[in-house]
């Protein structure tokens, strides 16, 4: 039985990996927009939808707090070290490590639970007093979503060990299905409160599509007291500088949401929503690559193979942004688009779309840089370097709070770089144009994240495994730049030419005139690349052609090891 189950079938393929994760990605992305539109619709955006939003702040916390953002990149070399040595220790060395968080998020959960209307005052400052008690309802009830989330950050070792990557896809779809479940079934019945429900459903979800395939494998945690293995000790002393550093990065989304809070009623929801969007080429792309990449990077700096490391990165890297920046282009030019048809319905006005629109070509501005980070976090693990990423947050965040501030407070203002800015990106009608400070200071912390990360590493890689290595081919990029912008072009020059035989008036008509003008860009895209002779798009449609898991022969520039 267990043969004909897709979540206990293993992928080597890394192209197979990437198709499947970026497939699942995307359906994850999208049912993400169908639950943003079911709650902007319902909602609107404004100060109810703040209030769901803000409840996501503790628990997001401890989810980081527990190692979740971390746990594979702590625990994953551990797990494989530990397995090649001795299976029993390995079975013997989750259950601990389960055993442990699982109390640990526990003893957090419940302490704040009766924390959270004292920590409410300074999360959400703008909130009146019966806004604040109904985000500590919500919260009270996602509480229960850290301590699930705690056991699948550990149970995802597992199954990418494994290489089981279906059910690692998997797990995203159903959190996201749960919290829909949410919106449709339990909101109506429990009212506001449902919407938290929701989300501690999708959770439970998450956990038991990771849990089934780690039980067949032999790996299912079991409740273990005793003396703590040593691994286990190196997973807390390891994750401790991830942990700090996702935490900083938490700590300022919620530095972000308290300001937010003290701005026009919607802020929130606005950069929410506008940030979900944002989100969608990295989960397509970026995880896609980055996380079956890991383990073939932590074994070859294991094996000390410093020339496979680096190639592996840079074919990683290298096929993020063959999809990510022709992305930005697309994304600038049909953002209205992108978010009339993501989110657009209801109640959700059309100053909500303009407003948004905004705010996600802000955010847009930082993808390049969003979208290989989780890749650059997977390098610094394999060669066992864990604090430089956690100073480099550390300058990132403070830059990031710094810049919000600055520019909120700018925006409020008739200061001549405010108004060049609203023009730009036409609400210089709005008032409530103000929150988009919050999104180029989230954009300026991530592009100095994303570039800080990128040369440390390239330097602490390059000292540990010594000798020369291969660079990054930065022509190849500036092709793939070169065809970007020509793909924008086109976009616009399509998306203007149906604004007279295709008005936008339903959502039909929108969505096609943003999928027609996207076509049209993706194809100048791939055009240009093919006139440049660009080894990217040469090794693409090599890929299609043999079907991605029968590749042999790659084109000049591709090594034969990135397709085992």
């Amino acid at each position: 039985m267990s043969r004909l189950n897709p979540l206990n079938h293993g992928i080597a393929n890394i192209h197979a990996a990437a198709l499947l994760l970026g497939a699942a990605g995307l359906l994850s992305r999208i049912l993400g927009m169908l639950r943003d539109r079911l709650l902007a619709s319902q909602f609107g955006a404004g100060r109810e939808l703040d209030i769901y939003y803000a409840a996501f702040q503790i628990p997001d916390f401890l989810y980081v707090l527990f190692l979740l953002g971390a746990a594979s990149s702590a625990i994953l070399p551990l797990f494989q070290e530990t397995l090649a040595r001795d299976p029993e220790e390995a079975r013997s060395f989750v259950s601990q490590l389960a055993t442990l968080f699982f109390i640990g998020a526990a003893g957090m959960a419940i302490a704040a639970f009766f924390l959270a209307p004292f920590l409410m005052r300074a999360l959400v400052p703008g909130f009146s007093e019966s806004e604040r008690i109904a985000t500590v309802t919500l919260t009270r009830i996602m509480l229960l979503s850290p301590i699930f989330f705690g056991i699948s950050g550990i149970l995802s070792s597992v199954v990418e060990s494994f290489q089981r990557f279906f059910a690692y896809a998997l797990s995203s779809i159903l959190y996201n299905l749960g919290i829909m479940v949410g919106i449709v079934a339990f909101l109506p019945v429990f009212g506001f409160a449902g919407l938290g429900i929701g989300v501690a459903f999708g959770a439970l979800l998450n956990f038991l599509v990771l849990f089934f395939p780690v039980r067949t494998l032999g790996f299912a945690p079991m409740p273990v007291w005793g003396k703590m293995q040593k691994n286990v000790k190196r997973v807390l002393f390891i994750s401790l500088p991830r942990v700090l550093s996702v935490s900083l990065s938490q700590l300022t989304l919620m530095a972000l949401v308290a300001l937010g809070s003290v701005l026009a009623p919607g802020s929130i929801s606005v950069f929410a929503l506008a940030q979900n969007l944002y989100f969608v080429p990295i989960g397509i792309f970026g995880t896609s690559y980055a996380v079956p990449l890991f383990p073939r990077l932590n074994r070859a700096a294991i094996e000390k193979e410093g020339e496979l490391f680096f190639r592996e990165f840079f074919f990683g890297m290298r096929a993020i942004l063959f999809w990510v920046i022709p992305s930005v282009a697309l994304f600038l030019v049909l953002r209205a688009h992108i978010v009339r048809v993501g989110l657009g319905g209801g109640i959700f006005s059309w100053e909500d779309t303009r407003l948004t629109a905004a705010m996600l070509a802000v955010l847009i501005c930082g993808l390049g840089a969003g979208s290989i980070l989780l890749l650059l976090i997977k390098g610094f693990y394999a060669i066992g370097e864990t604090w430089a990423p956690f100073f480099i947050n550390i300058g990132a965040s403070l830059m990031s709070i710094a810049s919000a501030f600055s520019l909120v407070r700018l925006m409020g203002t008739d200061a001549p770089l405010a108004g060049v800015i609203s023009g730009l990106l036409r609400v210089g009608d709005l008032a409530s144009a103000q929150v988009l400070g919050l999104g180029i200071g989230y954009a300026i912390g991530v592009l100095a994240n994303g570039i800080g990360l990128y040369f440390v590493l390239m330097a602490r890689a390059r000292k540990k495994f010594g000798g020369t290595h291969p660079q990054f081919p930065w022509t190849a990029l500036l092709k793939i730049g070169i065809a970007a912008l020509g793909a924008g072009v086109v976009t616009y020059g399509v998306r203007v030419s149906f604004s007279e035989t295709l008005p936008l008036i339903t959502f039909f008509q929108v969505f096609l005139q943003g999928a027609l003008s996207g076509l049209a860009g993706m194809g100048t895209y791939f055009a240009i690349l093919l006139l440049l002779k660009s080894e990217d798009v040469a090794a693409f449609l090599h890929s299609l052609q043999k079907r991605l898991l029968k590749i042999k022969v790659l084109p000049k520039g591709w090594s034969g090891e990135e397709i085992k």
